[in-house]
């Protein structure tokens, strides 16, 4: 048994959103991927608490799957010690997290209080016991996210004639192949235009491949979406949704999604093409029986996001921190 294989023993004890067998492969493709470890805490011999692990192969320890029995306060306490030794001993200059790979399924942050506690793909719940003794310890806020939720709305963009996309072309990917021949155009363009706010994954690139099979697999191709810019040719959009594999309606379809990513070239800005995105896609979606929607945003993203949610008639439901310690030598 691979020490990946071993690590998934553990990975429930961690978070509350179900590790289904059917999610394995996603999840040993990054345990392996990031030589991801596990610290273990154990309680008469029995586990009690578990924290997963891993680097960037630079200066930053991630965790994630950070959760104990009980809540209880003590090891919540004890396991951040050991998190906090382990990064020291290994040289590591910051520590940042909880970030729960992959995160497509599993998300990220410690949720506030007052969230919905409703099951939901990459929205973890826990008390707020864990956020306030971590930043005891003095790890402060790297961001707050905010999920924005309400019922599905359609919307067509070309009839609302608020704005000309004559010069723009909006398309999916035909396929997962067809996807792997756009991966560089989605990557560019969501590594080049996407905020700082928003790049909470490490080496999101290298982990494409097994996100997109999670999108396809328990979604549809129009989850995925790109514009084009007619005049020339180039793709100046992209954009994702993530498919909620723990909602279904009466048929057993996935009846909800999470707005993943949105990016647009800064030439193109202020020509409405995220309405444009969200509208044609929703067109879609709406026929494949899509009833919920979650807009995760963070940092000035949430702020600007605001006139939106308006149309949208999206409320504030949940809120998850990430956070980080600069660790300073001894």
């Amino acid at each position: 048994m691979t020490k990946s294989d071993e690590i998934l023993k553990y990975l429930q004890i961690g978070i509350n959103i179900p590790i289904w067998p059917e999610f394995h492969k996603y999840i040993l493709h990054d345990l392996n991927y990031f030589n991801a470890q596990s610290i273990i805490l154990e309680n008469n011999g029995f586990p009690a608490g578990h924290a997963l692990i891993y680097s960037n192969g630079i200066n930053t320890l991630y965790f994630g799957y950070f959760r104990v029995l009980n809540h209880d306060q003590n090891l919540i306490s004890f396991l951040i010690d050991e998190l906090i030794s382990y990064a020291r001993e290994n040289n590591f200059k910051r520590i940042m997290g909880p970030i729960n790979i992959p995160t497509v399924i599993y998300g990220w942050g410690f949720m506030k209080e007052g969230s919905s506690e409703s099951l939901y793909v990459g929205k973890p719940v826990n008390p707020p016991i864990y956020q306030k003794l971590f930043m005891e310890n003095k790890f402060k806020l790297k961001l707050e996210e905010t999920s924005w939720e309400g019922p599905s709305i359609r919307i067509n963009p070309y009839k609302l004639k608020i704005y000309d996309y004559n010069d723009y072309e909006y398309f999916n990917p035909k396929d997962l192949n067809d996807l792997r021949e756009l991966k560089k155009d989605f990557l560019r363009i969501n590594n080049e235009h996407m905020p700082e706010s928003a790049r909470i994954t490490p080496k999101i690139s290298e982990l494409f491949d097994n996100y997109a099979d999670f999108v396809f697999t328990y979604g549809y191709k129009s989850m995925i979406f790109f514009v084009r810019y007619k005049p020339t040719g180039e793709i100046v959009g992209c954009g994702s949704n993530l498919p909620n594999p723990f909602s279904t309606d009466e048929k057993g379809n996935n009846d909800s999604i999470v707005a993943y990513t949105w990016a647009v070239s800064p030439k193109h800005r202020g020509k409405g093409l995220p309405l444009l995105m969200y509208g044609a896609t929703s067109l879609d979606l709406w026929k494949k029986g899509i009833r919920y929607t979650s807009v995760p945003t963070g940092g000035k993203a949430t702020h600007s996001f605001e006139k939106y949610a308006k149309i949208l008639n999206l409320q504030k439901k949940r809120f998850h921190l990430v956070l980080e310690l600069k660790l300073e030598k001894d």
